[in-house]
């Protein structure tokens, strides 16, 4: 039972990542982002290099290729069905990253809550990996990957894995997998089925992540799954100046001066 004004930490969540992943122990962190939301509401999403439709505007981006994807409600229903159950979904070590107050999604954060029946302690941020905690994400967490035997990554066909991850398995999803969505699904849920037990599973494929981590948690409770999203692109050698938290990392953010900043920044993660 939840303490009447128990709010989630990001910092005690990140925490208790670590401590699962340094003993080991499966479990499941998925993200439910401004797109999957978006798709969660019905809403026609457009991402494609320079040109992104979101919340029935159009706006100008600097996206690669890779980030392409197009959810139109007249034919892309069955996502939407499956991103529904991922968030419904409860499970003992099923953790689910929500908006919340920081990235200015009240409505959003709550239309989660009413889909999981409530705030219980599964329940974390989106942004559990990034922006205030990115820092402890990449001193911390990200060098634990290393430590597994067998390591999978789910990421778009052009990555390759470097450093910790250069002996991962890749399994490989193509741009804007949206259009060929049960094709996809159906080949990345056999390849996922028979990966070995312990295996640390790193997932980078958008929307697709939240409805992988969801089918397979209910066929293997023997692996980790992560979704990454674009948090470690650089050790997928994809784009890792993207995102505000990349170019914050580019610009060596963890310096003193800089760090006193950041905390008091709007990067902040708040409940």
């Amino acid at each position: 039972m939840l303490e009447k004004d128990y709010k989630p930490n990001p910092i005690n969540h990140l925490e208790k990542i670590k401590t699962k992943l340094i003993n080991k122990e499966p479990f499941v962190f998925i993200r439910f982002s401004d797109g999957e939301t978006e798709i969660l509401k019905n809403r026609y999403l457009e991402i494609v290099p320079g040109k992104t439709v979101f919340r029935g505007e159009e706006l100008k981006n600097n996206f690669p290729q890779f980030d392409s994807k197009k959810f139109d409600p007249t034919l892309h229903q069955n996502i939407r069905m499956d991103l529904i159950e991922s968030a419904k979904f409860k499970g003992v070590n099923y953790f689910k990253g929500i908006p919340t107050s920081h990235n200015k999604a009240i409505d959003d954060k709550n239309m989660m809550l009413d889909l999981n029946g409530g705030l219980d302690d599964a329940i974390t941020f989106a942004d559990l990996f990034l922006n205030s905690n990115y820092e402890k994400y990449l001193k911390e967490i990200v060098p634990l990957f290393g430590n597994f035997e067998h390591i999978v990554v789910i990421a778009n066909y052009r990555a390759k894995m470097v450093d910790i991850l250069r002996k991962a398995k890749h399994i490989e999803i193509p741009d804007n997998f949206f259009a060929n969505y049960d094709e996809v699904l159906m080949s990345t849920m056999n390849k996922l089925k028979d990966v070995e037990k312990g295996s640390l599973i790193l997932s980078s494929a958008s929307s697709l992540s939240n409805i992988l981590g969801h089918k397979l948690f209910l066929e293997r409770k023997d692996v980790t799954f992560l979704d990454i999203g674009t948090s470690i692109n650089e050790l997928l050698s994809l784009d890792n100046n993207i995102r505000s938290y990349h170019k914050q990392k580019n610009r060596s953010f963890i310096k003193k001066i800089f760090r006193k900043i950041f905390k008091k920044s709007k990067d902040n993660i708040k409940w």
